[in-house]
C-alpha cells in the first residue's frame, strides 16, 4: 500500500472507533486519540526508509508492518471508559493503567485486516501486539513480558522492534519541540539512527508564517526533512550517516527574504493614498518610485469633484429662501465662508451668493481632484515621509517645480498641510491653471483652466510625475519598497528562537529593565531621545527602531495607556518596528485591515502527511469559496457566510463533522439569495450598464463584440460571466457584490491564517455574545473537520496560543465564557457543543425571541424545556404548530435534563 493509502485507512479505522473525541493526552496541551496515533504513524512513515536501510536496522517488509500496526495499536487501552474517566478527571486520583494485554491482542486482526495485511500470519500477529504493549516497558518491571513474547514465537528482534515503538511514542508526545529534539538523542533506538534538528519562534502572528517558511525552506535545502510541526517549531531529521548541517541564521534571513518579496509583489496603489483630511501617505515604506504615476491617479480618484458645488447650492437656496446663511454641518464652515477666504487668499472680494461666488464655488468644486494630486505630491517629496529623497532630492524638486509653475511656488506648496479648499486652491491648483496652454503642448487655448476638467487632471499627473521621475533618476537611491523585504526580513527574523545569532542573556535582561525603568515619560510621545516598550508584543526599543502608530494599524492609538505617567500631553503610542511590518504585511496581502482572522493550528503538533493535508485542505476550502464569491463558478444565485449558523446546521444534519472531507465544507457555507435580491440585482445591472453605454444597447455590442437582442439577454450573458470586457466586468461586480470576504496568507502545518473582511455574525444589530457563539460554532466545525485547533479572533486581539488546550477558543465575552466554562472549549465537548449551538440556531425563528440576542436566550434556557411553551405561543399566531423536530432540538441544548 501506498503511504496515503496507509494514512487513510488508520484515520477511517480511527474514526470509526470513536477516537476523534477521546482523548490521549490531558494537561498543558490535549491531544484527541485520533490525533496522537495518526502522528505516530505518519512519522513512523517518513522515518521507514532510513530506519529500513542496511546501515540502520535492514527492516524487512513484515518488519516495517508489524510496527505499523502497532504504533496504531499502542494506546487502544485509552479508549476504555475507565481510562477516559481517569483522563478527563479534574481529580486523578489512583491511576488507570491503558495498556490491556486481551484489548490489544483483540484489535491486531481488525487492524492488519483495516490496513490491508491479512496475509501475515497469526505468530507475527502475535509479536505486533507484544510491540504494542511494551511501548511503556522500564527496567525490570518488563522481563515478564519480555520472556512471554520470546515464548510465545518472538523473534530476536522482538526488543529491537519494540524499543523503536517506545522511541516513537516518546519523540511525537513530546510537549515541545526541545524535548522532542532531546528525546531523539537521549534514546538509543533511535539516536544512533537519526539525526534530529529543530527551528523555533517566537508566534506574532501572519508574518510567523513567513518565518516558518523561510526556515523550512532552509533546512530542505540542506537535506533536512519536516517531521513534527508544532505551532512555534518544526523538528526535522536526517541520517546521520549524510551528515547533516543545519543552516545558519543568514540562510533563513535569505530565504525568509525571498518568501516576502513574493508577497509583496502587487499592486498597492490603493493603499499608498490616505485619508485627504489626515495622513496622506499613510504607508512610506511601501512607496515604489517607479509607481508615482499610478499613485498620483490613486489620489485623484480619492475625493470627488461635485460635493463642494452641490452643498454650496443648498446653501445658497436657503439663503434666497430665508435671508440666513447655513444649514451649516458639523464643525465645518459654511462653503460660503470658505469661497470668501479663497478670495482673502487671492486678493479679491466680492458679495456672498453673487455670480462670482457661484462661479468660484464651481471651479473649487472641480478641482477638489487636483488639489489631491498637490497634497500626495508635496507628501513623496518630503525626505521625513520618503526618506531615500534626502534634501538633494528636495532641493532638485523644488527647483524644477518652480521651473513649471513659478517662483516661490514651491514654499506656497509646502505652505499647505491637510485638505483646505480655500488655501489648496490659492497656493496650488490657481498656479497650474494660470499656466499658458502652450507649456503644456495645448497652444490652442490661452491657459491650462480651459482644458476639460479629466484632460486637465491627466496634464497635473504628467507633469508633476515627470518632476518626480526626474528627482528620483538623479538621486539614484532604492526608494523605500525595494528595500522593504530586506526590513523585513530583518525584523522577522529577530523572532527566531532557535537557530539564533545568539548573545548574553544578561544583557538583554538589563536592556528590558534598562526601558522599564525609563520608558514610561515617553509613552504617547515621539522623540528622537525615546526609550519605549512596544504595547503589541511587550519588546523594547528606541526611536531609530519603532514608529508612530496610527489607526490605520492599530486601534484608538491615541488612547492613554498606564505605562504612561498619569498627567500631561499625550500624543500617539510608539510601536516597534517588527509589530508596524506584521501589519503592513498583512494589510499589503488583503488590501485593508480584516475584520477578524480564523487561525489554526495543531493541537500539539502534526506529522508530514497530517501536516500537508491540513495546508490543502484549508486552501482548497478557501479558493473555493473565493472563486464562488467571484462569481467565477457561474452561481451568481448562491453566497457564501461563516454566520448563518442555522443554514450550515442544516446543511449538516446528522452527519459526523470529523469525517466531512474539506472540500464539502464550501456546500456548508453557502446559501441561495432570495428571488427578490435575484431580482433587484437584475435590474441593477441593466441600469449600470445603460448607464455606461448612453442607453445604446448597439454600443454595448460593439464593446461586447456581441449580438444581443435586448438588455436582458445581456445581463444573462452576463450572469454567465459570458462578456469580457472590463467595464462589463466591474459592473457584474457590483451589481452582483462579488466581494471576496475569506482570504488566504502564507500557510505552513505550523499556523494557518485565514482573514476575514467581515466579522462572524447573522447580522449588525447581533449582541456580542449571539456573534461570540457563532464564531465558537464554526471553529468547532472547522477544529473537527481538520483535527487542529482553532481560534477565530480580532486583529488585535491578544490570544495565548502557547498554553492553549482544546478544541476551539472560546471568545472573550464574559456571558458566554460563564455558559461554557472554558475559554478553550475541550476536544470531548466539542461535538456536543456543536450540536448545541446548531440546533439554538435552527430555533431562533420559532421562538419569536429578538434577533438580537435570541441564540444566547436559548442556549442559556434552564431548563431549556420551558422553550417549547414559548415556540408553542410563537406558532399559533401564524397558525402552525409544534413539530417533533423542535422537540429533538431541544433536547440538544446544554441544559436539557433528560427524565
Amino acid at each position: 500500500m501506498e503511504r496515503a493509502q496507509i494514512m487513510a485507512a488508520a484515520t477511517k479505522w480511527a474514526i470509526d472507533r470513536g477516537w476523534r473525541c477521546m482523548l490521549a493526552k490531558q494537561g498543558a496541551y490535549e491531544q484527541s486519540l485520533l490525533e496522537h496515533s495518526l502522528i505516530e504513524v505518519d512519522v513512523l512513515l517518513e522515518l521507514l526508509p532510513i530506519l529500513s536501510n542496511s546501515r540502520h536496522y535492514s527492516l524487512s517488509e513484515v518488519e516495517q508492518k508489524t510496527l505499523l500496526v502497532a504504533v496504531l495499536a499502542h494506546d487502544i487501552g485509552k479508549e476504555t471508559d475507565d481510562w477516559q474517566a481517569y483522563v478527563r478527571s479534574s481529580q486523578h486520583g489512583r491511576g488507570v493503567s491503558h495498556i490491556v494485554p486481551d484489548l490489544i491482542r483483540g484489535v491486531v486482526p481488525t487492524l492488519c485486516t483495516a490496513l490491508g495485511f491479512e496475509s501475515l500470519d497469526d505468530p507475527v500477529q502475535g509479536i505486533m501486539a507484544h510491540c504494542a504493549e511494551f511501548h511503556h516497558a522500564r527496567p525490570g518491571r518488563s522481563d515478564g513480558a519480555i520472556l512471554e513474547a520470546i515464548l510465545s514465537g518472538g523473534s530476536d528482534r522482538f526488543l529491537t522492534l519494540a524499543s523503536l515503538i517506545k522511541a516513537i511514542d516518546h519523540f511525537c508526545s513530546a510537549a515541545s519541540a526541545l524535548d522532542a529534539t532531546e528525546a531523539v538523542e537521549h534514546d538509543p533506538a533511535l539516536g544512533q539512527h537519526l539525526k534530529v534538528a529543530r527551528h523555533q519562534v517566537m508566534v506574532r502572528g501572519v508574518s510567523t508564517t513567513f518565518v516558518h517558511k523561510g526556515a523550512q525552506a532552509a533546512f530542505q535545502q540542506r537535506g533536512w526533512t519536516p517531521l513534527l510541526y508544532f505551532a512555534d517549531a518544526t523538528v526535522y531529521g536526517a541520517d546521520p550517516v549524510d551528515q547533516p548541517i543545519a543552516p545558519a541564521i543568514d540562510e533563513i534571513r535569505d530565504r525568509l527574504k525571498v518568501e516576502v518579496d513574493g508577497a509583496i509583489a502587487r499592486d498597492v496603489a490603493p493603499l499608498m493614498v490616505g485619508s485627504p483630511t489626515g495622513n496622506v501617505l499613510p504607508k512610506p515604506h511601501l512607496f515604489s518610485f517607479a509607481e508615482s504615476r499610478r499613485y498620483l491617479q490613486t489620489a485623484a480618484e480619492k475625493i470627488g469633484k461635485q460635493s463642494f458645488a452641490s452643498t454650496y447650492q443648498r446653501e445658497k437656496r436657503r439663503f434666497q429662501e430665508t435671508g440666513a446663511p447655513g444649514p451649516r454641518t458639523g464643525k465645518g464652515k459654511l462653503k460660503a465662508e470658505v469661497i470668501r477666504e479663497y478670495w482673502r487668499y487671492a486678493g479679491t472680494d466680492g458679495e456672498p451668493y453673487s455670480d462670482k461666488m457661484d462661479g468660484d464655488a464651481g471651479r473649487i468644486s472641480v478641482a477638489h481632484p487636483e488639489m489631491m494630486v498637490f497634497k500626495f505630491f508635496k507628501a513623496m517629496m518630503d525626505p521625513q515621509k520618503v526618506e531615500p529623497m534626502g534634501e538633494d532630492g528636495v532641493a532638485l524638486a523644488s527647483a524644477l517645480y518652480q521651473k513649471t509653475f513659478g517662483p516661490g511656488s514651491w514654499a506656497e506648496l509646502q505652505s499647505t498641510s491637510t485638505i483646505t479648499p480655500a488655501k489648496d486652491m490659492a497656493k496650488t491648483v490657481d498656479y497650474f491653471w494660470a499656466l499658458p496652454g502652450a507649456a503644456v503642448n495645448h497652444p490652442e487655448l490661452p491657459t491650462v483652466a480651459e482644458l476639460p476638467d479629466h484632460a486637465r487632471l491627466q496634464v497635473l499627473i504628467d507633469i508633476l510625475d515627470g518632476i518626480a521621475q526626474k528627482v528620483y533618476v538623479a538621486i539614484a537611491r532604492p526608494s523605500p519598497r525595494d528595500m522593504l523585504s530586506q526590513d523585513m526580513a530583518d525584523a522577522f527574523s529577530r523572532d527566531l528562537l532557535w537557530p539564533t545569532a545568539g548573545g548574553a542573556v544578561q544583557a538583554l535582561a538589563q536592556q528590558q529593565l534598562d526601558h522599564y525603568v525609563q520608558s514610561k515619560p515617553f509613552a504617547g510621545k515621539e522623540s528622537t531621545k525615546g526609550i519605549y516598550f512596544c504595547p503589541i508584543c511587550n519588546a523594547p526599543f528606541n526611536s531609530t527602531d519603532g514608529v508612530k502608530a496610527s489607526a490605520d494599524f492599530i486601534d484608538n492609538p491615541q488612547t492613554h495607556t498606564n505605562r504612561g505617567i498619569a498627567h500631561g500631553p499625550f500624543g500617539y503610542v510608539m510601536v516597534c518596528t517588527t509589530c508596524y511590518f506584521e501589519r503592513l504585511l498583512l494589510q499589503v496581502l488583503l488590501g485593508s485591515r480584516p475584520k477578524e482572522v480564523i487561525t489554526l493550528m495543531p493541537g500539539l503538533n502534526l506529522g508530514p502527511v497530517k501536516g500537508q493535508r491540513l495546508v490543502d485542505g484549508v486552501r482548497g476550502w478557501v479558493e473555493q469559496a473565493k472563486a464562488q464569491m467571484r462569481g467565477e463558478t457561474g452561481k451568481l444565485g448562491l453566497g457564501f457566510s461563516l454566520g448563518f449558523t442555522d443554514q450550515v446546521a442544516r446543511h449538516l444534519g446528522d452527519h459526523d463533522p470529523s469525517r466531512l472531507e474539506p472540500e464539502e465544507l464550501l456546500s456548508l457555507f453557502s446559501y441561495r439569495f432570495t428571488a427578490d435580491t435575484q431580482k433587484k440585482r437584475k435590474a441593477e445591472a441593466v441600469r449600470r450598464l445603460k448607464e455606461e453605454f448612453d442607453n445604446s444597447l448597439e454600443d454595448l455590442n460593439v464593446a461586447c463584440a456581441e449580438p444581443f437582442q435586448t438588455w436582458d439577454a445581456a445581463v444573462e450573458a452576463l450572469l454567465e460571466n459570458r462578456i469580457v470586457q472590463q467595464e462589463v466586468g466591474l459592473i457584474r461586480r457590483e451589481a452582483f457584490r462579488l466581494y471576496e470576504t475569506v482570504h488566504l496568507v502564507c500557510q505552513t502545518p505550523n499556523l494557518v491564517f485565514v482573514p476575514l473582511s467581515y466579522e462572524v455574525a447573522a447580522g449588525n444589530d447581533e449582541s456580542e455574545a449571539s456573534k461570540a457563539f457563532r464564531r465558537l460554532y464554526v471553529s468547532l466545525l472547522l477544529s473537527l473537520v481538520f483535527d487542529v485547533k482553532v481560534a477565530i479572533h480580532g486583529e488585535d486581539e491578544l490570544v495565548d496560543f502557547r498554553t492553549a488546550a482544546g478544541a476551539a477558543y472560546v471568545p472573550p465575552v464574559p456571558t458566554v465564557r460563564s455558559l461554557v466554562g472554558y475559554d478553550w472549549l475541550p476536544i470531548v465537548e466539542a461535538e456536543s457543543w456543536l450540536s448545541a449551538i446548531g440546533a439554538a440556531s435552527q430555533l431562533v425563528r420559532d421562538t419569536g425571541l429578538s434577533p438580537r440576542s435570541a441564540l444566547y436566550q436559548i442556549l442559556a434556557a434552564d431548563p431549556p424545556e420551558r422553550l417549547t411553551r414559548r415556540i408553542e405561543d410563537h406558532l399559533r399566531r401564524q397558525h402552525r404548530s409544534p413539530t417533533l423536530n423542535h422537540l429533538r432540538l431541544i433536547e440538544r441544548l446544554p441544559k436539557f435534563r433528560s427524565a
